[in-house]
C-alpha cells in the first residue's frame, strides 16, 4: 500500500512539475524536431525510471540485440498492465512513438506530454479515424521513427491474450519495415491483479526475432497479427513459468 501511495504522489507531483519542462520541449521543437525528440526521451526516461523504481519491479530484458539498429521498426507487444509502457518504451533505441487509445488525449497536461513525445492516439471504435492513425504511423516509419503498438487494443483482464488486430500490421506491410514482437511477462502482478497494492515482482521483457513482411506473400501478410500473437504468447508463458512462478 505504501508503494501505491508513493506512486500516486509522484504522478501528482509530476503533473505539476513537468509543465515547465513540457514548455521547454515545445520551444525546442520550434527550432529542431530531432532535438525535441532527444530532449523528450531523456525527460520521459527520468520520469518513468522513477515510477519503475518506486514500483520495485525487477525487470529483466532479453534479446535486445535483436532490434535492428539501422532502420525504423514496428514494435508489437502483449498488453496486461499500465506498467507495460513504463517498463519498456524508454529502453528501446532511437526515436519511438507510442500508439495510445484516444481516451488519453483527453487528460490535461498528461496528453500534452504524450503529444510532445510523438504519441499517436487511436479511436478503435471509429474505423475511419483509426485508419487515419494507421496511415500517420506509416508516415512516421517512413520518416525514420519506430512505432510501438499493442495490437490487442486494450489490456487483458483475465491473463489471456486477446486476438491481435490485423489492421495494426498494415503499419509494417505498407511501410516495409520489420515487425519486432515483444513478450512481456508478469506486469499484471505489479499492480492490476491486486489493486491498490503494488508488488515488487519480477518482470520479463523479451525481444523476439524480427518478422520481415516481405518474406510472406500477400495472403500470408493478412495473418501476421495471428503469427505475432502466437510467438509472443509462447514466450510470455514460458518466461512466466521460468522466471515468475511463485
Amino acid at each position: 500500500m505504501i508503494r501505491f501511495i508513493l506512486l500516486v504522489l509522484v504522478v501528482v507531483i509530476d503533473f505539476i512539475v513537468i509543465i515547465p519542462f513540457e514548455i521547454i520541449g515545445y520551444i525546442i521543437g520550434i527550432f529542431s524536431m530531432r532535438a525535441r525528440n532527444a530532449y523528450m526521451k531523456v525527460l520521459m526516461t527520468v520520469v518513468l525510471s522513477v515510477l519503475q523504481f518506486l514500483s520495485g519491479a525487477k525487470v529483466k530484458f532479453i534479446g535486445m540485440e535483436k532490434i535492428p539498429q539501422d532502420r525504423a521498426v514496428l514494435y508489437v507487444a502483449n498488453h496486461e498492465s499500465f506498467f507495460d509502457v513504463i517498463l519498456t518504451i524508454t529502453k528501446l533505441p532511437g526515436s519511438v512513438c507510442f500508439v495510445a487509445k484516444k481516451a488519453f488525449s483527453k487528460i490535461p497536461i498528461f496528453a500534452q506530454g504524450l503529444d510532445l513525445y510523438n504519441t499517436l492516439f487511436i479511436d478503435r471504435d471509429n474505423v475511419k479515424e483509426a485508419l487515419k492513425t494507421i496511415l500517420e504511423a506509416i508516415e512516421r516509419i517512413k520518416g525514420g521513427m519506430s512505432v510501438f503498438i499493442f495490437p490487442e487494443g486494450s489490456r487483458s483482464r483475465d491473463g489471456n491474450m486477446n486476438d491481435f488486430k490485423e489492421g495494426s500490421m498494415k503499419i509494417a506491410t505498407k511501410s516495409g519495415c520489420p515487425i519486432v514482437p515483444i513478450a512481456i511477462s508478469n506486469t499484471a502482478e505489479v499492480f492490476e491483479n491486486h489493486f491498490p497494492k503494488v508488488y515488487a515482482v519480477p518482470v520479463i521483457v523479451e525481444v523476439l526475432d524480427p518478422i520481415i513482411p516481405g518474406d510472406f506473400d500477400s495472403k500470408e501478410q493478412r495473418h501476421l497479427g495471428k503469427l505475432c500473437k502466437e510467438r509472443i504468447e509462447e514466450v510470455r508463458d514460458r518466461n512466466s513459468k521460468k522466471y515468475c512462478a511463485h
